[in-house]
């Protein structure tokens, strides 16, 4: 237990001899660290429609489709056939021509579209994400405009009502908040990697330091020490230790 407690003051006196060093280290990592996390952030905003899917072969007034519950589809490969049907150009084709102020390529509109089931339900959930709000919602309503109306002809029997319609939000949440981890990542990362080498540049360092080194290297002990003192010219003048007599153990002095 003894040798811990030394271990780990020691330690701490090498910290505390290059604490400099360690928060140096520290401060560039973590200031380096949130300036690359608030100058490359970049948010990203989602919208999503829901529909319902279902085995209806009559229309309602509005052509959306009659939810019938005892007709519904069963199993999930249905839905899971939707949600490819959906990401292909059979359906972005059509949404590039019916809706041309979108400005978006068929391309554009898969690699932005998303489609699951809600909790292995025929409910549908489409969403589309993008560096614009007003464009990701118009798109998603866009996509889920064309797929209820296509459905029937790809495949007849089965048609989808649309249960949610997005809409515009005022004050919009990205998808993509922006976090602190990094920072705190990198001040942690950091603070391990300065305390590493702090310990490494005591540990390469050969000077005789105290008495411990004197009587490592020297094999002898130390009888005084003497401090550095500072002139007013700034120049520095060492105390005069007490000196060993003649006949008596060899001692060594420490600055």
């Amino acid at each position: 237990m003894k040798s811990e407690d030394i271990d780990l003051r020691e330690y701490l006196r090498i910290v505390r001899c290059r604490l400099w060093l360690i928060v140096l280290i520290v401060l560039t990592c973590t200031i380096g660290a949130a300036y690359f996390s608030y100058n490359t952030y970049v948010p990203l905003y989602a919208a999503q429609t829901k529909l319902y899917v279902n085995s209806a072969d009559a229309a309602d007034p509005f052509s959306r489709g009659v939810m019938n519950i005892g007709q519904m589809s069963s199993g999930g490969g249905v839905i899971e056939t939707y949600k490819e049907i959906i990401r292909t150009p059979i359906i972005m084709d059509k949404v590039v021509e019916r809706y041309p102020q979108l400005d978006a390529s068929t391309e554009e509109l898969i690699r932005s579209v998303s489609v699951h089931a809600l909790n292995n339900t025929s409910v549908m959930i489409i969403s589309v994400t993008g560096f614009s709000y007003e464009r990701a919602v118009m798109m998603v309503n866009a996509i889920t405009d064309v797929f209820v109306t296509e459905l029937p002809k790809i495949s007849p029997g089965h048609s989808a009502v649309l249960l949610t319609e997005a809409k515009l939000s005022a004050s919009p949440n990205p998808v993509n908040e922006q976090h602190t981890t990094y920072i705190f990542l990198a001040f942690a990362a950091s603070l391990i990697v300065s305390v590493g080498i702090a310990i490494l540049l005591d540990v390469l360092d050969d000077r005789i330091k105290d008495e411990a080194d004197v009587v490592r290297v020297l094999g002898v002990s130390t009888l005084a020490s003497v401090p550095k003192t500072r002139l007013r010219s700034g120049r520095t003048r060492s105390r005069k230790g007490t000196q060993g007599r003649i006949g008596e153990e060899a001692y060594a002095a420490v600055k």
